[in-house]
């Protein structure tokens, strides 16, 4: 079985005040791609980041018609590709403020898509806890080692009981 090669999976997570001077994104994506061959689209490396410094010279202005410009084609271009994905992958690493990370989120689980999240903190109770209102608790998983361990069952065929997986299953 190889039930997620060539699946699409979006990966979403804090951009805008990720301080942590390290590219979380790296070692996930080499995973997804190598051991699952999961295509991958990560928004930290679209083309849409050359808007970051114009964006910051426009707050610093308060020009907010080029801020709300820019912004909604960014927004509309993530939003369109989480649409188009067969499962959502969200980082939401403890105390980081995110806010598209969050739109992505809930409009993954409003198209009844996996939506699979993951902290930094080996403890599931540190996901935020609006989270645990609309998002099975299946879907929290405390490290990425956890996430591979699902993802590599999912791959194998286990949960297709879950009507979330039935497009990546091929039941629908």
């Amino acid at each position: 079985m190889n039930y997620l090669k060539d699946k699409k999976a979006y990966l979403s997570g804090p951009i805008q005040y990720d301080t942590s001077n390290i590219n979380w994104r790296i070692d996930p994506m080499n995973v997804l791609r190598t051991k699952f061959d999961i295509d991958i689209f990560d928004p930290f490396s679209d083309p849409k980041q050359q808007w970051v410094e114009v964006l910051k010279k426009a707050r610093e202005q308060k020009d907010f018609e080029t801020m709300a410009k820019i912004a909604k084609r960014f927004v509309r271009k993530d939003l369109a590709v989480v649409d188009r994905s067969d499962f959502v992958i969200a980082y939401l690493p403890d105390k980081v403020p995110t806010v598209g990370t969050h739109h992505e989120v809930i409009n993954s689980n409003n198209l009844k898509k996996p939506t699979l999240l993951v902290t930094n903190m080996n403890d599931i109770s540190y996901i935020p806890i609006w989270y645990f209102g609309f998002i099975p608790i299946e879907f929290m998983f405390p490290s990425w080692d956890s996430l591979y361990e699902y993802l590599n069952e999912i791959n194998n065929g286990k949960y297709r009981e879950n009507d979330r997986w039935s497009y990546v299953f091929g039941d629908v």
